[in-house]
């Protein structure tokens, strides 16, 4: 986490939210326990709880809701990351190898079972209503549909960037949304909820957009997994889509799976500036957005990492 020692406060919150998530982890099985805490040792950006402790600051939550709200979030994130990595069949993640790839998919999938159960019960423990609960499963809602939209149109060409952006709405989107709205909803601050879920929705398409871009620009050592997985798995990201529009010989390469060739066409069309300008219009919708808060310090730390997301500073 060190893009986060730029805020020390956001940091020592952060160091929090990973000593809740790990004393919230009591599985019977040691092989199960293990991997749980290992992969959440493991780290990540943790760009959800640090936006949910950051949007936090619009409220008077005491300080143990706060990281409690952001070890829920972050809980959540991780149990999809270990589900996906299943269905992947993905050999590594964030640059370790995943728990379905070291232990088995049995285990791996009573792992992110179980970091569901933990979501809610770090919620009743630390006395969040019934709302804030129902919210958790809207998410977990909007996340599954992303994820079979995203399935229905696996090695469909005929795609649009309306439908990828529809599923990443879902997918990935909806948990920044959250992210940003949980706490103000909280707090019961209708209002502003209503905005942070705006701010964190345009943040989370452009994380995403941006994410998918990286995939054909950085290799897999710096992403920490391997580049054009998604593309052999049949999930085409904004980058082939562009190139799908831009270059029909495109589809006959991907029904080869000549993904070398798609990857040359991909750097030879325009689809990377492309893909690069749809990531930029969602963060300047996201910085507007960010403008309309109250005017508070935070606000120009918010408005400055989400800068850096599509900069990809961190």
């Amino acid at each position: 986490m060190t893009f986060w020692t730029l805020y020390p406060q956001l940091s020592k919150q952060l160091e929090q939210v990973q000593r809740m998530m790990t004393a919230a982890i009591h599985v019977k099985n040691p092989q199960t326990q293990a991997a749980i805490l290992d992969l959440l040792a493991s780290g990540g950006k943790r760009l959800r709880p640090a936006y949910l402790l950051l949007f936090s600051e619009f409220t008077d939550l005491e300080a143990d809701k706060r990281i409690a709200l952001a070890s829920s979030i972050e809980m959540l994130h991780t149990a999809t990351l270990i589900h996906d990595d299943v269905i992947d069949q993905a050999e590594t993640r964030r640059g370790v190898p995943t728990i379905s790839h070291l232990y088995g998919s049995e285990i791996a999938v009573y792992a992110g079972d179980y970091l569901f159960i933990a979501v809610f019960k770090l919620m009743f423990q630390h006395a969040l209503d019934l709302s804030n609960l129902s919210q958790r499963v809207e998410a977990m809602e909007k996340l599954l549909n992303g994820e079979l939209g995203q399935m229905n149109l696996r090695f469909n060409t005929e795609q649009t960037i309306a439908d990828y952006l529809d599923n990443i709405s879902g997918k990935t989107a909806e948990l920044f949304a959250q992210a940003c709205a949980v706490a103000p909803f909280a707090a019961g601050h209708d209002k502003l909820a209503k905005l942070a879920y705006d701010i964190g929705l345009n943040i989370g398409i452009a994380f995403q957009i941006m994410d998918d871009y990286l995939d054909y620009t950085a290799d897999s050592e710096t992403l920490g997994k391997p580049v054009l997985a998604d593309m052999q798995q049949g999930v085409y990201s904004a980058p082939v889509l562009f190139a799908l529009a831009a270059d029909a010989s495109v589809t006959d390469l991907l029904k080869q799976e000549d993904f070398d060739g798609v990857f040359r066409r991909i750097q030879q069309t325009d689809a990377l500036q492309k893909t690069h300008d749809l990531a930029g219009k969602y963060t300047s919708t996201a910085l507007k957005l960010i403008d309309k808060l109250p005017n508070i310090p935070v606000k120009s730390d918010i408005r400055q990492i989400t800068r850096d997301l599509l900069e990809r500073q961190l």
